[in-house]
Formats: C-alpha cells, structure tokens, sequence
C-alpha cells in the first residue's frame, strides 16, 4: 500500500442506514456508534488494491481507534457495486456503504485469533490500550450483491480491535499458531500488512 494516499482523510459514514429493508443488519460501524457516541473513518493508507484504515469514536480532540483495518479488494470490483466502490475509495466506510446502495452483504470468516497490541495501536488508540494487551484479531471475505443468491467476492478483510469494543476469548489462537498456508494470496497479504500495522 502507498502511504502517500489520504494520510490525514478523516471522512464520516454514510448517512443513517437504517429504514434500509431486506439487507440491513449491524455492521461493525453502527456498533462502534452505538457503544462510543460517534463514528468516522481515517484511511492511513491506500492503494489501488488496498487500504488501511482506523475506525474511530472521537472523544473532546482525540479519536479513538475502535477496529484497525486492513483491506484487500477483490479485482477486478464486481460490476454491480462499481457506484458504492468509489465512494469506499473514497474513504467512506465498506459495511455501511454497500448497505446504503441497496446490496446484501455476507463475511466467510477465515480465522480469529489474538495478538500483541504493538506501539502503533497504542498510539491510534489514545494509550487506552497498553502495549502487549491481548487483542482480537479477524480475518474474513467480503461478499456483496444486489441479491442473496448472487453474491460475488468484494473485498478480504484482517481487522484488529480495542478490547473495549470486541473482548479477545479465551479460546483464541494466538496470531502465530495460524496456519495460513491454505489461504488466498489477498488474507495473506491482509493478515501481514495489520500485523505490520499494528507495530
């Protein structure tokens, strides 16, 4: 990914998805919302294949980072999401986004795990998570499409996230213990770049 796209982009959700009928569900925007009073996203990074970004509540002049992620987009992007597309290059939020244009969404989840906060995760979080905290990690696929029987791969998709948002479970594999040699090359590359985020 190039650091030189939209390093200091901090642009909102969409507007409010709710009266949205037969796609919507909670996605991982409305629920830091709802937990934290507010929501926004700051991509750090992006490339045409990729991007980065800091799902934050704002707390007085500090944003929070609720959920780091890294996202690999599928190619080439599915016909039928080319308009929702732009606006998420554009730094707009995935879940939110694809629900606001009318598409069902699914998650194949890959992995879940836990990691070691880095320095870089203390520092988007404000220092309300230590280093060495245990985190929870995801990796999944992204599908979306105007109908439930026509879904098409959208984006792969590793995410880490402030324990005060999602807790890591006592069952979770440590990052290391996965075994990744089975997945696509777009988790690979996803789960390597958050991890090197997280740092």
């Amino acid at each position: 990914m190039s650091s030189r796209a939209a390093t200091s982009n901090s642009l909102r959700a969409t507007p409010d998805i709710a009266d949205v009928t037969g796609t919507h569900h909670s996605v991982n925007s409305e629920r830091i919302k709802a937990r934290f009073g507010s929501y926004h996203v700051q991509v750090l990074e992006q490339d045409a294949a990729a991007r980065l970004a800091s799902l934050c509540s704002r707390h007085g002049d500090t944003d929070i980072c609720r959920t780091l992620a890294v996202t690999r987009f599928a190619t080439p992007t599915p016909a039928t999401l080319t308009e929702a597309d732009a606006l998420i290059r554009q730094g707009y939020s995935i879940g939110s986004t694809l629900e606001q244009a009318g598409q069902h969404i699914s998650r194949e989840i890959i992995a879940e795990a836990s990691v070691h906060c880095g320095h870089a995760f203390t520092q988007l979080t404000g220092q309300t998570v230590m280093l060495d905290e245990l985190l929870s990690l995801r990796v999944y696929r992204l599908d979306a499409g105007p109908n439930q029987e026509d879904l098409l791969p959208y984006a792969t998709i590793a995410e880490a996230h402030h324990p005060e948002h999602i807790q890591v479970s006592d069952a979770a594999t440590p990052v290391t213990g996965l075994g990744t040699g089975l997945w696509s090359a777009d988790a690979q590359l996803a789960l390597e770049a958050l991890l090197t985020a997280l740092r």
